[in-house]
């Protein structure tokens, strides 16, 4: 897949992780990246497979899958446009802990292991942020857990919801700015829920005007008031 703008007309290119490349590095970067255009639900890579190189995702969204002996899965962690996907792995030298999947049409690009080795060489930043990277996702899921054991359902269905990442153009058409549409199983599989929990969970928001349901989509209309829900043990 080829793009057909190059990364200086990148409508998410504040939120690029790579955005501090110098422009001797950005001219190799785009040399030797892959891009690849992955279908809804589309597998990037497997648990237990071998990290190659590190994946960005540029248009899109993915989320991450842990699943155990018996097949069941929860949801680890959702992925939007500018990040990176399983470099954490990749710096360990282990098998990936997650499989990631595609929640809409999304274009991955992926670098090989010796194009990362060159930008480490090349670009003094890229390790800083790298490890910034990968202790706020670890924070984040410390929370997620703390937040499992000692939180309510309703507690935990408010916070996921007022986590929703809204467009950040208004009327945008474009994949990078859609609002991600979550199934209810999904929800559920998130936040370690049952999808009949997560369906009264929403049905009661919206009775006392939190927010308003649409099919998948789901708007916040009382954002101080989720808050409050958010905050409850």
């Amino acid at each position: 897949f080829e793009p057909e703008h190059h990364c200086r007309d990148c409508d998410c290119a504040k939120r690029c992780f790579f955005n501090f490349l110098s422009p001797e590095t950005l001219k190799r970067f785009k040399a030797e990246r892959r891009m690849r255009l992955y279908k809804q639900r589309q597998l990037v890579f497997n648990e237990g497979d071998q990290p190659q190189g590190i994946y960005m995702l540029c248009v899109g969204d993915v989320k991450l899958v842990k699943a155990d002996t018996h097949g069941r899965e929860l949801t680890i962690s959702y992925l939007s446009c500018g990040d990176l996907v399983g470099d954490a792995p990749f710096w360990a030298g282990t098998p990936y802990c997650s499989s990631a999947e595609t929640l809409r049409e999304s274009v991955v690009c992926f670098l090989h292991r010796g194009l990362v080795e060159y930008i480490e060489k090349a670009e003094p930043e890229f390790s800083l942020k790298s490890l910034q990277r990968i202790s706020a996702n670890l924070c984040r899921s410390m929370d997620r857990v703390v937040g499992m054991a000692f939180r309510s359902a309703e507690a935990r269905l408010a916070a996921f919801l007022l986590a929703l990442r809204q467009p950040p153009v208004p009327n945008s058409r474009l994949p990078c700015h859609l609002r991600p549409a979550f199934s209810r199983r999904e929800i559920a599989d998130n936040l370690g829920l049952s999808p009949e929990t997560v369906i009264r969970g929403l049905s009661a928001f919206q009775r006392r005007r939190l927010i308003k349901v649409s099919g998948k989509s789901i708007d916040v209309k009382d954002r101080s008031g989720l808050e409050t829900v958010a905050s409850e043990r």
